[in-house]
C-alpha cells in the first residue's frame, strides 16, 4: 500500500484518539479537578510569599531591637557621666540634654515601628490562617472530585490506550521520516492530511490548477485506472502552466493546504 493511503488511514485512527483525550480533559470532573489544583496552587504561593514577608518583618523587629539596646546604653553612659561629672556651664548642661533627648526621640520612632510592625505581624497571621484554611477545604474538595472522577475515568483511560495502539499499529510500515513530519505538522495544523478530489482540497475548500506533478520520496500520483494517489505537504511541486483536467471522481490526493507551490485559484 502507498505510504501516504498507509498515513491516511493511521490520521482516521490518530482522530479518534484524540477525541478521546479531550474528552477526558474535558470531563467537568476533571475540569472542576483543575479549577481546584489552580486554586490551591494560588494559594499556596500566597502563603509562601506571605511567610517571606513575615521573615524580613521579622528581621526589621530583631534589627530595631538592637538598636534600641544601643540607644539604652549610651543613655546609661551619659547618665552616668553627669552623675560623675556633673556640667557646671549652662552650655554643657544644654548639650547634655540635646544629646539625651536625641536618644530619647531615637527610641520613640523606634518603638512606633515596632507598634507598626507589630499591627503587621498580626495581619500576616490572620491571613496566614485563613489561606490555610481555604487550602484545606480545597484539598478536601479535590479529594472528593478525584474520588468520583476515579470512578468515571476509568472506561475511558482504557478506550484511550486501546486506540492508541491501534493507533500504533496502523504507523507500523510507515516511514519514520513521514510520521515525523506528519507530527510537526500536527503541532500547527489539524488534522495534518486533506483530501483532494478533482484538484479541490477538502480541508480549505479552494480549487488547485490542473498540473503535472512531480513525483516525490513517502507519496505517487502514478496509480492504475481506478486507484487513487495520495500526497502530502511539500512532498509534491505543482507546476503551473499545464493544462491536464482529470476526469470527475478519477484521482484522490493527499496535502496539507499551503504546502502546494502553486497558489490556489477560487472556485
Amino acid at each position: 500500500m502507498d505510504q501516504l493511503a498507509m498515513l491516511w488511514q493511521y490520521q482516521v485512527e490518530d482522530r479518534k484518539a484524540d477525541k478521546l483525550e479531550q474528552e477526558l480533559s474535558r470531563s467537568p470532573l476533571r475540569q472542576k479537578m483543575n479549577t481546584c489544583r489552580t486554586q490551591f496552587n494560588a494559594k499556596q504561593k500566597q502563603y509562601k510569599q506571605m511567610e517571606e514577608q513575615v521573615a524580613i518583618l521579622s528581621d526589621r523587629k530583631d534589627a530595631i531591637r538592637d538598636a534600641i539596646t544601643r540607644c539604652e546604653e549610651q543613655l546609661r553612659h551619659l547618665q552616668s557621666r553627669f552623675e560623675q561629672n556633673p556640667p557646671t556651664e549652662l552650655d554643657d548642661t544644654k548639650a547634655l540634654l540635646s544629646e539625651v533627648n536625641r536618644f530619647l526621640e531615637t527610641i520613640g520612632s523606634y518603638e512606633q515601628e515596632m507598634k507598626r510592625m507589630a499591627k503587621d505581624a498580626n495581619d500576616y497571621d490572620q491571613k496566614e490562617r485563613s489561606l490555610r484554611r481555604d487550602a484545606i477545604k480545597l484539598k478536601e474538595e479535590f479529594d472528593n472530585l478525584k474520588k468520583q472522577y476515579d470512578k468515571e475515568s476509568p472506561e475511558k483511560e482504557a478506550a484511550l490506550k486501546a486506540q492508541k495502539a491501534i493507533v500504533a499499529k496502523k504507523g507500523e510500515g510507515i516511514s519514520p521520516e513521514l510520521l515525523a513530519r506528519y507530527h510537526e505538522i500536527k503541532k500547527r495544523i489539524t488534522p495534518p492530511l486533506a483530501r483532494l478530489i478533482n484538484n479541490q482540497c477538502s480541508g480549505c475548500n479552494m480549487s488547485l490548477p490542473s498540473a503535472v506533478r512531480t513525483v516525490q520520496p513517502f507519496g505517487s500520483l502514478e496509480s492504475m485506472s481506478g486507484a487513487p494517489a495520495f500526497t502530502m505537504g511539500s512532498m509534491v511541486n505543482v507546476m503551473p502552466g499545464t493544462s491536464t483536467m482529470p476526469s470527475p471522481g478519477s484521482l484522490t490526493k493527499l496535502t496539507n493546504g499551503s504546502s502546494w507551490n502553486s497558489k490556489p485559484q477560487p472556485c
